[in-house]
Order: structure tokens, then sequence, then C-alpha cells
């Protein structure tokens, strides 16, 4: 292939990015250093719509992308410095793991439920590593009632932050569960099995999620992540995130650029004398899309806790604005503003203030 790259001078490559499919051919250019227009294949699909063709197959998707190509060139895709791109990859193991996270702590309280439903109650919160690896080594009742007092308080003694007395307070509390249980299979079901791999599947998941921020607190520009963590409600993991995501933020001219980058810019719909504003095209990372939108609930908790934004404040005024506005409508219009803002501070190297937002929102009013 490179090759014939190099027998054609200034080769025009176009190609649609499909995720993990395309990143071999992606890394492959970028190591050459030859530049290239990669396409979200549903902005692909739109383009190229008038050269409507029955027949779906690889080389004429690529006939036509070529064709796009030569008659109306796309804007060349922007290469994420190494940094950026290892930012990303990170959240996405997140992300991943995030999810398996959530999958398996709903196998694992299924689970219980047959084999030690009480023990549920052991803990004002059930769940975190103490209770997971207590639930791991006591998974039935009956193991519990058979194992020594001495052993039980030994093993609770090796859980972090669990001293002589608060060790033999929980044995006590879990053999009077025990006692009082009354579980749907016995201790040597297959169940007992589904519930110790839900549980060694939520470890690892919680490892993975820890090992990704870390790597992503290393990597990420750290007046960055300063600047986003000054908007109320943000913290540090949802920063992290949102610089994953977004990459160098510096990059775009305006924040309609941004917008169009994240997918939340509006689709627009002409016929003649008509022009109406469709969904969001969702073109870009949906993987940012949900990270800004529990940005958005993050912001709006912090206002009800006493710290206000003004993107808190445009939220609440769209709600207002209509009985019918949803919370999703009104989260999406507030992400155009988190959006904007982000751009602004980052642009101008500012920390946020809510009254210098004011200001700002009612000079543009």
């Amino acid at each position: 292939m490179l090759d014939d790259l190099k027998q054609v001078t200034k080769p025009q490559i176009i190609f649609e990015a499909t995720g993990v499919y395309s990143r071999r051919l992606q890394a492959f250019l970028d190591m050459h250093e030859l530049r290239y227009v990669m396409m979200n294949p549903l902005e692909a699909k739109r383009k190229t719509k008038d050269d409507l063709h029955q027949n779906k197959t690889d080389k004429l998707d690529a006939l036509y992308l070529a064709k796009l190509q030569s008659e109306h060139p796309q804007r060349l895709a922007y290469v994420q410095s190494k940094e950026y791109q290892e930012l990303m990859a990170n959240n996405r193991i997140y992300e991943q793991a995030s999810h398996d996270l959530i999958t398996n702590r709903n196998r694992l309280h299924k689970a219980i439920q047959l084999t030690f439903p009480e023990i549920e109650h052991l803990m004002v919160n059930p769940r975190g590593k103490n209770y997971w690896s207590i639930v791991l080594r006591f998974p039935h009742p009956d193991i519990v009632l058979e194992t020594k007092e001495a052993d039980i308080i030994d093993f609770l003694k090796g859980l972090s932050g669990i001293g002589k007395k608060r060790a033999n307070d929980i044995m006590q509390s879990l053999i009077r569960l025990a006692k009082v249980a009354c579980p749907a299979v016995k201790k040597d079901s297959a169940h007992i099995r589904g519930l110790e791999m839900a549980i060694n599947n939520i470890l690892s998941a919680e490892e993975a999620c820890q090992t990704a921020l870390k790597e992503m607190t290393k990597l990420a520009p750290k007046r960055d992540l300063e600047i986003l963590t000054s908007i109320p409600g943000i913290g540090e993991n949802t920063a992290l995130r949102i610089i994953s995501e977004l990459g160098d933020i510096r990059r775009f001219n305006n924040p309609s650029q941004l917008n169009a980058f994240v997918g939340v810019d509006p689709q627009v719909y002409e016929s003649g004398n008509l022009t109406a504003h469709l969904s969001i095209s969702k073109r870009g990372t949906a993987i940012g899309r949900k990270v800004l939108y529990l940005a958005i609930n993050q912001i709006q908790s912090a206002k009800k806790a006493g710290n206000p934004s003004h993107i808190a404040d445009y939220y609440e005024k769209r709600k207002r604005s209509s009985e019918t506005a949803s919370h999703k409508k009104a989260a999406i219009a507030s992400i155009h503003k988190l959006l904007r803002t982000i751009f602004a501070l980052i642009k101008n190297d500012q920390l946020y203030s809510y009254d210098v937002a004011k200001h700002n929102q009612r000079l543009l009013s």
C-alpha cells in the first residue's frame, strides 16, 4: 500500500471511521505522516445519498467516498498527540469497566437473593471492596455458622480499615444474620460459583477504573484540569473524562466546531421556504455526550447544594420555558452552554467565576 501511495503526488485519502477496524489504517497513515479524511459513517451516508445505489459493497462505498472527495473535498482529520490518544484510550477502558461494574453488581444482587439475602443488611452501604470480600468469603449462611468465631475475626481484621473491635461487631452481626437466614439454595449450588464470578468481575472492574483514572491524571494537562474543576459540580473524575473525550480544545476555532465534534449540533432541514431544526446530529463521540450529560446533572446538584452557575440557571430557565420540556431536552441545551463555557475558559486561560459569567450573560441578552 505504501509503495502505491508513493507513486501518487499528494494523494487524497478518505475512509470511514469504523472504530477499532479503521484504527490500524489510521495508525499506518500517521506513522508515515500521510494526511487523510476520516468521516463519520452517518455523515458519509448523508453526503453520498444523492448517489443512490441499491447494492452495498465495500468497493462501491470506497468509490462513492472517492467521488465525494474529488467533487467536494472534505476537511482533513486532526491528528491528536500521543498523550491525548492515550487519554481517550484510558477513558474508553474506564467506560467499559464502569459498564461491567454495573452489570456485575446487578448479577451479584440477584445471586445474593438466592444464597444469603440477609447479608445485604450487614453494612449501611452494601458495596465496596470490604463488603464484596466478606460476601466472597461467606456467600452462604451455612459457611458462616461452620466457621469459628476467631477465624471470622481474623479474616475481618485483614480487611482495610477494620480493627479488632470493628471486626468483632461485624462478626456478631454476620452470625446473627446467618442464624435467621433462609436461603433458596444449598452451599454447594452452582449459584455460589455465579456469585463468586460476579464479585471477582466487580473487583477487577473497580481496579481497571482506578488504574485508568490514575493514568488519565498523569496525562491530562494540569491547567485544563484546574479550569474544568473550577466549574461548580465538575469534579476531577468528570473533568478528566471530558478532557479525554474532547482532546485539545485549543484546536477549535469557535464553540460551534466543538459542538459539531461532540455531535450536539442541531440538524437543519430545508425545503423551499421551510427551515426546520431537527434533533442533534449525533455525529461525534457518543461517550463524550454521555460524560457531558453526566456533568450537567452534577452541575444541577451543585446548585441545589449552594454552588450556583450560569449553566444551572440556564437549565432551569429552559425547564420553565415549556411545560413539555423534558429533563433530557433541557440537559442537551445546557450542554451547548457548558461547551461554550469550557471553550472560553480554556482559550482565555481563566478559572470559572459565577459573577463574571452572569455579567457576560447580561451583555449578550
